[in-house]
């Protein structure tokens, strides 16, 4: 519905104004131009997390991978729908 799109377009917007903010992500070797790591890797909480249950108060599911070109997104499929 429409609705569920504008809620959808406002949620990601906010995470990536706060991953911005946050200097980006950094995992391995990612580095802001000045040579500054990236913090917002501390909010994750699923990422490399497979075959573990899901942190969410009585979700239950189990932390899923998924490889495309490479990269890996990591999801509950029970409350990540």
């Amino acid at each position: 519905s429409t609705q569920r799109l504008e809620k959808l377009f406002h949620a990601i917007r906010a995470v990536l104004e706060e991953a911005i903010e946050a200097g980006g992500s950094t995992l391995s070797d990612y580095a802001q131009v000045d040579g500054a790591q990236g913090g917002f890797q501390h909010r994750f909480r699923v990422y490399d997390c497979e075959g573990e249950e899901c942190l969410t108060k009585d979700c239950g599911g189990t932390i899923q991978r998924l490889t495309q070109a490479g990269r890996s997104t990591f999801w509950c499929p029970r409350c990540q729908r």
